[in-house]
Formats: structure tokens, sequence, C-alpha cells
């Protein structure tokens, strides 16, 4: 499988949406040029019954009424014909505009530290709107809507009564629908927030189904549920009774005024003032005037929705794009220099960190220590570059991190979070971080995969699962025991013998016997000179590591070699450490 080959680059300008959208102006300017035909040929039906009433019956012409069949005959397959590739051009704009843009978005997403996690995840599907309104039923009612007033207009043209009736049926119409839609949007709204708020409590439920168990609250949550369903279902119908009545409405004003323009064109052809076919042209010009106001009113709320989704992407695409445009660098050495780091909580001006500066060497392991809330775990995302801090920079063997191609130097580190944070696919895909999607399978790679594990010391405990290496994560490390979920994500971390590691609490899940693995993967880390940070609140590790950093409130308190921290911190170990007794 290939990287489309409109994947924009990293450091490419944020241009918004329209230039993007342009790309597919060809083909909604071809179909609102095909929509025009066929609301010409829409025409047909009406002018045929014209002209058998008013030609054929009176003259029992049957050649006639021959050649007249044939012609509409042939104006109803060109219609089908236009209207099938009208539809054709619209599905080739969205393949075009999914190529285009889906891929600029989706690297802002998964790549762009800017915007918070709801926005980013609420792009792509503000983008699903605005590309289904662009290319479906939305569009298709925009490029008819011209053509109500052209009807309106030749309704006129058969009789002055028969265009002010056309007009007022319109407009009546119209009227009926734009109240609904201002009387109902407030209780949809409403509704839409509430169905949410119960289905994330409901996901919530069935997430901790085990603990609620355990607690004896399973009746309690069912009973719970059972009333907010109970008040979604009363809620639900209150609103579909008051649609409905505006639907019934609508039905019978519709069928009651084609039936008044049969009529008057029944008085107004009994006055002689139009022919007998004009009768039936009549009603059907009057449902061809009604068809686009119907399409269009109906369009009103996802054109809404889809103007709202457009405005917020495209505040979005304007976002800076991932990176600048970096120059490939060589493979980094491991030398790490941190300059007055600093990170404030969102939305506060509460630091998590303040001021971090500190030098790591080459093939120097890094013990970070501190009590819980002390900061470790935000300062190991800002070292790994998931988290770019308020303030100060991290240099890279003396390159900024800004200025390294993040692809490139992803291949040269490895991270391992304190939660596992495992995506839904096999275990052999998460070791691998999904090479396999560009690069392809191989045994160079299930080689790769299975010498990670190994430097991990978790090669058994992934063959000990239900597929090996094979066993789908279908929610991810939901599917694993917390153990587990830490072997797999270690293995991750060391995939491609990175010379850069982080490490969040990799020891957080494991007995005596797993530590000592740790302890075994830690010294095969230096014996190939890779830069290990690895935070924990156990003295065990500190046996395998040069420095040790202490953070407490955010701040630096101790940055020094192993053996003097321990001799200055004896007794009692250094805050934040656990010792083998389990004092703290």
């Amino acid at each position: 499988m290939s990287v489309p080959d409109t994947m924009p680059r990293y450091g490419a300008p944020a241009p918004g949406l329209m230039p993007m959208v342009r790309g597919c102006r060809p083909h909604l300017l071809a179909a609102a040029a095909f929509s025009g035909l066929v609301n010409l040929l829409n025409l047909a039906p009406s002018i045929f019954m014209l002209q058998v009433y008013d030609r054929v019956v009176p003259t029992r012409g049957l050649p006639t009424l021959a050649l007249l069949t044939l012609i509409l005959v042939a104006a109803l397959a060109v219609y089908a014909i236009l209207d099938a590739v009208r539809m054709r051009l619209l599905l080739r704009a969205s393949i075009r505009l999914e190529r285009r843009l889906a891929p600029a978005i989706l690297l802002r997403i998964l790549g762009s530290p800017s915007g918070t996690p709801t926005e980013r995840a609420q792009a792509m599907r503000d983008f699903d709107t605005v590309r289904a309104t662009l290319t479906g039923a939305p569009v298709i009612a925009l490029f008819d809507a011209p053509w109500a007033p052209i009807y309106i207009l030749i309704a006129f043209l058969l009789h002055p009564w028969i265009g002010v009736l056309a007009l007022v049926s319109a407009l009546l119409l119209g009227g009926i629908a734009i109240a609904s839609e201002r009387l109902t949007e407030p209780d949809v709204l409403s509704l839409r927030g509430r169905t949410a708020l119960a289905q994330r409590e409901q996901d919530a439920s069935i997430l901790a189904s085990d603990v609620a168990q355990a607690l004896g609250m399973r009746d309690a949550l069912v009973t719970r549920h059972l009333l907010e369903r109970a008040d979604l279902a009363r809620r639900q119908a209150a609103l579909s009774g008051r649609s409905g009545q505006f639907l019934a409405v609508t039905k019978f004003l519709r069928q009651l005024l084609q039936s008044l323009a049969l009529a008057l064109g029944a008085w107004l052809a009994v006055k002689q003032e139009i022919s007998g076919g004009a009768i039936f042209a009549a009603s059907l010009l009057l449902g061809r005037a009604l068809q686009p106001v119907e399409q269009i009113l109906g369009a009103i709320k996802p054109l809404t929705t889809a103007r709202q989704a457009w405005r917020s992407l495209d505040a979005f695409c304007r976002r800076p794009a991932p990176g600048r445009g970096a120059t490939t660098l060589p493979a980094p050495t491991g030398r790490i220099e941190v300059r007055g780091v600093e990170v404030k909580a969102p939305g506060t001006d509460r630091a998590i960190l303040s001021d971090i500066s500190f030098t790591v060497n080459p093939g120097e392991i890094v013990a970070l220590v501190g009590p819980s809330g002390a900061g470790k775990s935000t300062l190991l995302r800002v070292l790994a570059g998931a988290m770019t801090p308020d303030a100060g920079e991290v240099r890279i063997d003396g390159a900024s991190l800004a200025d390294w191609n993040r692809e490139q130097l992803g291949r040269h580190l490895g991270f391992m979070p304190q939660a596992p944070t495992l995506f839904p696919a096999t275990v052999h895909t998460n070791i691998a971080r999904f090479r396999s999607v560009l690069d392809g399978e191989s045994e160079a790679l299930d080689a790769e995969v299975v010498a990670a594990a190994q430097d991990a010391g978790s090669h058994d405990v992934i063959l000990g699962l239900p597929h090996g290496y094979a066993t789908m994560l279908e929610r991810g490390e939901a599917d694993l025991s917390a153990g587990q979920g830490q072997a797999v994500a270690l293995a991750r971390a060391l995939f491609g013998r990175p010379g850069l590691v982080f490490l969040d609490e990799p020891n957080a899940h494991l007995d005596s016997e797993g530590e000592a693995r740790l302890a075994r993967t830690l010294q095969s880390l230096r014996d190939r000179q890779a830069t290990v940070i690895v935070s924990t609140h156990r003295t065990g590790l500190l046996q395998t590591v040069d420095k040790v950093l202490l953070l407490r409130g955010g701040k630096i308190q101790l940055f020094d070699d192993r053996a003097r921290v321990i001799r200055q911190q004896t007794p009692p170990p250094p805050e934040g450490i656990v010792t083998a007794g389990g004092a703290r």
C-alpha cells in the first residue's frame, strides 16, 4: 500500500479550504450545467400533456400522438442519462476532494500540536460533513433552486392566475417549512446534546462493568440508563409529534394546491381563457414549481450544518502545519539539551514545569524521580516531542526539536508513555509502529519486531497471548492486562534499536522477575550507547542508571551522578522513590 501522492509535505503553508476545493470546481460547474438541462427536460411531461389535449384529441391525429410519444421517450431517456452523469460528476468531485483534503487534515490532526484534542477529533467529522454536502443531495437542491422561479414564470405565461397560484403556493409551503425549522430547532439541539451525553454515560458503564458488578452498582446503573432512555424516548416522541404535525399540514396543502391548480385550470378553460390541455399542464407546472422549493427547504438543515463545519474546518486548516520543512539530519548520537522549558496547565497560569534546564550526554541513563504530580510524565512527553512547551526548547544533537523532521527523528526515538496507548491492531503491527502500512509485510520486518520484543524482555509474554504476535487488540490495551500492555509498549519503544529512549514508569506493573528483566534491558541499552531517561518510583532501577534527576513541584531539585545522589539521600531515599520493602 503506497502513500497517496497528494499528501502534502511537512511545512506546507496552511492555505485554508478554498484553494483545495477549487480543484473540484470543474466537476461542480459541469454538474450545475447538467442540472440546468435536467430541469429543462423536466418540462417534457407537461408539454406532452398540453400537446396531446390541444392537438391530438381535437384532431384525432394518431400519427401526431405517435410522434409526440417518441419525442417524450427520447426526452425522458436523455433526462435519465443526464441525471446519472450529474451524479457521477458529483461522485468524482467527492473522490477528488477526499484525495486533496483528507491527507492535509489528517496530518494536522495527528501531527500538529495546535488545537485541543476535541478540536482535532472534530476536524475530520467536519470534513466528512462538508464533503457530503458539496457532493450530495444538498448541492443538487442548490443547483435546482434557481429553476423554481423559472417554473413559476412559465406558469404566469400559461395564465396570470395560474402563475399567482404557483407563487403563493411556493411562498406558503416555504413559510411553513421555515416555521417548522425555527420552532423545532431548540428541541433538536437539546435532544442531540442529551443523546450524546447518554451515549457517553452508557459507554463508560460498559467499560467499567466489571467494577460496577464488584461494587454492587449494576442494578443502580441499569435503572439510571433506563430512566435516561425513557426520558429520551419522551423527548423524541414530542419532537416527532410536532414535526409530524407540520409534515401533515405540508402534505395536505401540497395535494390541495395541486388540485386547486387543476380546478383553476378547468375554470379558466370553461371561460375559454386557456385550452383544455392547459388544465393538466397547470397542475404539473405547480408540482414542478414546488419541487425545487421543497428540495431547498429540506436542505436548509444540512446546509446550515455544513456552513458551520466549513468555518470550523477552514480555521483548523489555517493553523500551522505539523512542522517546518526540515533538512534531513544525521542519525542522532543522543545528546539532549533542555533549556528553560516551561509548561502550564491548559487554560490556566499554573506551571506544571518551570525553568527546566539540564544536559544528558550520549549513552547516559538518567533516572527521573520525584513525588506523584511533580511533572515527570509531562517532562518525558516534552522530551519525546509529544508535547510542545509553552517556553524554552529541547535540542537533540544541537538541533531544536522543531528543526527535526519528526518522522525521521521518530525512527531513532523510543517512547513508552505511562499508559501503554496501544492501537486497535495486532500486537505485531503495534510493535512495528504500523511500518507494514508503508513498506508492506516482510520477513525482515518480522525479525525486527521479534528482536524488539526480545530486547524488551517481552517475547515470552507476547507468545503467551491467545494468538501471539497476531493477537488482535480490538480495544487497544484494554484487551490486555496492565503488565501485558506495558510489555508490548516497551517492545514498541525499542523497535528499530533507537538511540534515544524515554520510558515512563516501565516497572509500574512488574514483579521482581519483571524488574530484573527491565534492568537487563537497560543494561543492553547502555551497551549499545543509547541515551535513556526513565521515570521510576522504585529503588531497584537506580542500580543501573548513571544519573538521577529529582523533580518536585515542577522544578529540578537535584541532578547529579547516581553514586553522589545515593550518598546524599541515605537515609532516606529520594522523595518519590519506593524502597524494596515498599516504604516511600
